[in-house]
Order: structure tokens, then sequence, then C-alpha cells
């Protein structure tokens, strides 16, 4: 057996860790020079979008023995609306750094490979690869590479502002903004990496012409937006702007010998747009099926479902006016609306649907 991974990300190293813990090793393909995004940015992990996972960084150093560590925990997260701010509080999840940054989570995931080769700067096609090994993982990131092998149905194409921004920060407390102003249809936060330092983000759908043109317009909203809500002034460092970023998912799992995972499989969800445990899951998923220990389709399953109830939970959020975000975010102050956000072994993307649905209908 010889196994190709086609990108150095979070799906392509769990798989290739996954494999060498069962006797296997892969060789990698990753067109960058290093792993990771090419730009830095903190992320969310949150049991929110992947119940029962309680805690990933446990539940995959217990279950699958890779060890991740994240920048902090988080304990408390803020709802800001137009006219209304709320917040809910407990073990909410981890907030981790991505692309260059030396304690990004794909870095982190680099180190732990002992055998398997990442052969850096190489830009290979699937055609090529595919006839050179017996098995490929089409990991790249990018789901165009899976619509030229089967169909990727696409949610939506999201246009992301954003910047690493300093300031006076709570190092585990997140703040979101829901305006349809500056984020239509969408959502800002702002994701601390330490006392000072944060990125600030936008993230909307590209649902109008006009919302992509004034993305600048949006930005600077958001960024007076943020100092006003944390009544300081917050400095831009960096900015970094994303178009046409796809949100979708793949029709099959895995074609022949061919297995799709990351977000050429569909792990990002559709509601908050973060995709880290889902990509580690697949990865990890892959290589089990590899090894003769699943099958990889029926251990996906679990995974198309947060999709499709994340999409649910996406949609109904896109139907509210600015008017009705401030009802949802004033309900955030009853106890038991708390406890659906927070409660452990539970879906909470079902239970927060179920929330949504009497203002929906208002």
């Amino acid at each position: 057996m010889k196994t190709a991974i086609i990108g150095a990300g979070l799906a392509g190293l769990s798989c290739a860790l996954t494999l060498e813990k069962n006797g296997h090793t892969a060789d990698i393909f990753e067109q960058r020079k290093e792993a990771g995004f090419g730009y830095n940015i903190a992320e969310l992990m949150t049991p929110i979008l992947h119940a029962p996972i309680n805690d990933a960084v446990k539940f995959f150093s217990e279950t699958h023995d890779i060890h991740i560590k994240p920048t902090y925990n988080v304990q408390k997260i803020y709802a800001h609306s137009e006219n209304e701010s709320a917040y809910v509080e407990g073990n909410i999840g981890f907030i981790n750094l991505r692309g260059d940054h030396k304690y990004a989570f794909e870095k982190q995931l680099a180190e732990q490979l002992v055998h398997s080769k990442i052969h850096y700067d190489q830009h290979v096609s699937y055609e090529e690869i595919s006839k050179a090994y017996t098995h490929v993982v089409l990991a790249t990131g990018d789901p165009q590479d899976t619509q030229q092998i089967q169909p990727y149905e696409i949610a939506l194409k999201s246009t992301f502002a954003g910047a690493i921004v300093k300031g006076d920060f709570i190092r585990n407390e997140v703040h979101t903004w829901f305006n349809n102003h500056f984020a239509p249809k969408g959502m800002g936060y702002l994701l601390p990496h330490s006392k000072t330092e944060a990125s600030l983000v936008i993230v909307y759908p590209q649902y109008e012409a006009e919302w992509v043109e004034k993305r600048g317009e949006f930005w600077e909203e958001m960024l007076s937006q943020a100092s006003r809500t944390l009544n300081q002034e917050i400095v831009v460092e960096e900015e970094f702007t994303i178009m046409d970023y796809m949100v979708g998912r793949c029709k099959y799992p895995r074609i022949g010998n061919t297995f799709f995972a990351g977000n050429c499989f569909g792990a990002i969800t559709p509601f908050l747009g973060f995709g880290q445990t889902g990509s580690i899951l697949s990865g990890i998923y892959a290589a089990q099926d590899i090894c003769g220990l699943g099958d990889y389709e029926k251990l996906c399953k679990p995974l198309y479902k947060d999709y499709d109830d994340s999409l649910v939970l996406r949609r109904a959020v896109e139907s509210l006016d600015n008017h009705q975000l401030d009802l949802v975010t004033k309900s955030l102050h009853n106890a038991a609306v708390k406890k659906i956000v927070t409660q452990p072994n539970m879906s909470v993307l079902k239970g927060l649907s179920h929330l949504l649905k009497p203002f929906i209908s208002k």
C-alpha cells in the first residue's frame, strides 16, 4: 500500500498521524513552503458545532493520540446585535491560531510526524498522483479541487474582511456581532491571541454584488463598532481580505481509493464558518479506512449531520432582520436559554434552531 496526501493542513496531517499510529506512512505534498494558512488568524473550536464532543482537545488526545495545544480556553461569549448585548459562559471551547504562527495547529501536528515526509513547495496534480499511489487523500483545503472530480454542493460563497488588531483584551472572552448594517446575513467576531492582540473579522455571504463592493465600508463600521463595544481604541496591525470562500460539501466522501477530507470533503460548518474539528476528524477517518479499521462513508455520517444542522441554523439566522436579532440577543439573558448553548452532551445546533423558530415566524 502506497498512500499520498495532497495538502499539509489539519485534515492531511491528522490523516498522516493516524496512518503512522497504525504502522503505515504517507507522502504529503504541500504547495506552500510550510504547513498552514497563508495568513494569520485565530479561530474557535466549540462543542456547539460538534456535540457530543464537549472538549475536542481532550477527545483527540485520549481517543486518537493526536495532541493539539490551543491558545486559550473560552469561558464567555458575548453576542452583540444593533441595540442589545448579552453573554453566555461556561466551558465553551478553545481559541486556536492558524497560519504562519509558530503555534498554529498545523505546525503542531507536523511536529508530531515521525516517518511520513512532507514535500513542501510541491504543486502536484491529482491525475499524476493517482497513477503513482494506491491511495490518495485529497486535502488541499480548496473545494474547487473536489469539483474537478465529483459534484460539490455549494451552500454559499463568503467574503471575509479582517485584521490582526491591538488593544486591551480579556483572553478567554469572545465577542460576536450580528448586525445587518455591516455584516449582512453574516457576523463579526473578535478572538484574542493574547492580552494585547486579537483577530477582528467580519464574514458574510456574497448574495448581493453591492455587499462585495462595500466590504471596505462594512469593515470600517465593524472596526468602529468594536471600539465602541469594548470602550477602547482598536488599532489595526495587519489587514486581510478573502473573497469567494466556499462553504459546501462533496457528494461522495470516497470514490475508489480517493478520499476527500477537510474542506475538500465539507468540514466547514456553515453557521459559524469554522471547521477545525471536522477537518481533523475527516483526516482520522480516512486513515482508519485505509488501515481497514472502518468505513469512511459510515464514519463521515455524523459530519454530514453536523453540516446539515448547521446549515439549517444559518438559514434561520439569515432570515432575521436587526429587530429580530435584538430579540434573540435579549433572550440570552434567560437562564434556560443560556443552558441550551452551554449544556454538554446535547445537540446545541438543534436547540438553537428551536429557539429561533418563534422569532422567524414574527
